[in-house]
């Protein structure tokens, strides 16, 4: 594999962690699309399901 190609597979899963951490939908959606555009430039990141991300409950940011 190469560099950039590990590169971009670092970035998208931060876009990814970032995208599932955030509780505006509009900002998520740009995170992922991102996130895929990385994707369709390597060719070999693996798959995501988005639609199982958004029906995850939101984790609190503070512990209790």
């Amino acid at each position: 594999m190469s560099r950039l190609n590990q590169f971009a597979r670092e970035a998208a899963a931060a876009l990814l962690r970032m995208a599932k951490t955030t509780k505006n939908p509009t900002v998520a959606a740009g995170l992922v699309q991102r996130a895929e555009d990385l994707k369709d430039r390597t060719g070999e990141l693996p798959a995501i399901d988005v639609e199982a991300m958004a029906e995850e409950p939101p984790k609190p940011l503070t512990k209790n």
